[in-house]
């Protein structure tokens, strides 16, 4: 019999902005946001037991610059009493969010930002470095003795988005078929020790981006729906975790029709239902015995019994460094930004549309930036963050920032000796895409645009993937997988 006994506690607040703020993560569209279609949350899962805490994190944000990250990650630590290596900051990366991933992805304190709204934004994030920090503590407040169990269900609904456009060969954002995908939909299920629920996590490898360019409402996107029909069916609180989705679309993707979101959350929360329903958190034996009526029966039943909550629960993190390409030469740096700055002053002077404006300033602030750095000496740089691996059991949920290719988290799901593995893409910050060799070698958005809205000096390496999952095997041992 264990010694340690498991407790749960969840919690959830409403950290919708105010109305006005403009949304990240499409540069053409630049105007303010005019209303809500559906409010922005924030939910808190703790689990501890005498020996170990983790706290996980779902936001309905694009997600947190690196410093940004950070700093709630710390704050949440030492209000509950944990090292931040324990908490796994989560954002569901709808793009109907504010700009809270600062001087990146062409927000408001990267490109053309009004001064009184980097005022207003600056106050809406300090506030929210306390209130999720607070979140937390009101879920480690809340814990209850608890069990949990894992399951998978399938959603059909993710497509890999490198398509080779028909009319001049290029990658572009789209519908491949025939690329890879990772269609299960990973549950962990939270409850008291009489079975009834407590949390659901659910986690899928999908763009949140199925409404597009023309939405001008904040919104949750799809993993709103998920959410909503979890708990609509089952009474726990859910939290979503959107996985290894960077380059994975929906089907339904850039749209202008809600019911859409409404159609894809819902295929993806059914399938997370049918995983909670199958997933038993009491201990039990299934015992068979011979009866009869007017036919020789053999009855099956479940026979419950007290036993421990659990056996292992463990937190490791490890720190990445993953090496970019080589950056240009200082002549071909400056040609760079001549090229960059004169592009938005010939817009400028032809009073040319912000929507095609603002597009090119986020290109001159990241060719000076590269200039800056090669006049420095920098002829290398890389790209560092903390990934995590939180064990429950025979679960395991491993995370990391950024936006992981979906080949790294079905690698790191192969190499995990875990009968559950969960993988979350675009926790504890925000920093670049990480794509596979054939990416970088094709090209594509997530090596050549988003370079310039990540601002990063270069695109990863080839090697990029294969570095990665080496070290979620490192980091998988540290837990016993």
């Amino acid at each position: 019999m264990s010694d340690l006994h498991l407790t749960a506690g969840v919690a959830r607040i409403d950290i919708t902005p105010p109305v006005g703020f403009r949304m990240e993560g499409a540069m053409r569209r630049v105007d303010p946001s005019v209303g809500v279609e559906s409010p922005l949350l924030a939910t808190a899962l703790v689990l501890a037991d005498e020996r170990t805490k983790v706290v996980v994190i779902d936001c309905d944000l694009i997600g947190f610059d690196m410093p940004l990250a950070a700093e709630i990650r710390t704050a949440i630590a030492d209000r509950v009493g944990i090292s931040p290596g324990c908490v796994a900051l989560g954002c569901t990366h709808t793009h109907n969010g504010p700009c809270t991933a600062r001087r990146i992805l062409g927000g408001v304190h990267h490109v053309a930002g009004d001064p009184a709204e980097i005022r207003a934004l600056d106050a809406y994030v300090e506030d929210l470095v306390n209130r999720i920090a607070g979140l937390a503590v009101l879920a480690d407040s809340d814990r209850q003795p608890a069990r949990a169990a894992a399951g998978s269900g399938h959603a059909p609904v993710a497509v890999n988005r490198e398509e080779r456009a028909p009319e001049d060969g290029l990658i572009v954002v789209g519908r491949n078929p025939d690329g890879t995908t990772d269609h299960s939909v990973d549950v962990l299920r939270v409850d008291d020790l009489d079975g009834n629920p407590i949390a659901v996590v659910a986690g899928y490898a999908a763009h949140p981006v199925v409404m597009g360019f023309e939405t001008y409402l904040l919104s949750q996107d799809f993993p709103g729906v998920v959410r909503r029909v979890v708990e609509q069916a089952t009474g726990a609180t859910c939290l979503y975790l959107t996985g290894a989705a960077g380059n994975q679309a929906c089907y339904s993707f850039l749209q202008s029709d809600w019911g859409e979101k409404e159609r894809t959350g819902g295929i993806v929360g059914a399938a997370a239902l049918q995983a909670f329903y199958g997933i038993e958190t009491r201990p039990h034996e299934e015992i068979r015995e011979r009866g009869l009526s007017l036919s020789r029966i053999a009855l099956y039943h479940k026979e419950f019994r007290d036993g421990p909550t659990h056996k292992v629960l463990k937190a490791a993190s490890r720190q990445v460094s993953l090496p970019l390409q080589p950056l240009p030469s200082l002549d071909q740096a400056e040609a760079q930004y001549a090229e960059a700055a004169a592009n938005v002053r010939k817009l400028v002077e032809t009073g040319a549309d912000s929507t095609e404006v603002c597009p090119a300033q986020l290109v001159e602030v990241w060719a000076r930036g590269v200039l800056d750095k090669v006049k420095a000496g920098v002829r290398e740089d890389s790209l560092s963050f903390d990934i995590v691996a939180f064990r429950l059991d025979d679960f395991v949920l491993v995370a990391q920032p950024g936006e992981p290719f979906v080949e790294i988290g079905l690698g790191v799901k192969k190499r995990s000796k875990a009968k559950h593995t969960m993988f979350g893409g675009y926790c504890n910050g925000v920093l670049a895409y990480m794509p596979t060799a054939e990416t970088v070698a094709q090209g594509g958005m997530s090596v050549e645009a988003a370079v310039r809205t990540y601002d990063i000096p270069a695109p990863p390496v080839a090697e990029t993937m294969d570095l990665l999952v080496a070290e979620y095997g490192e980091l998988l041992s540290e837990v016993g997988f």
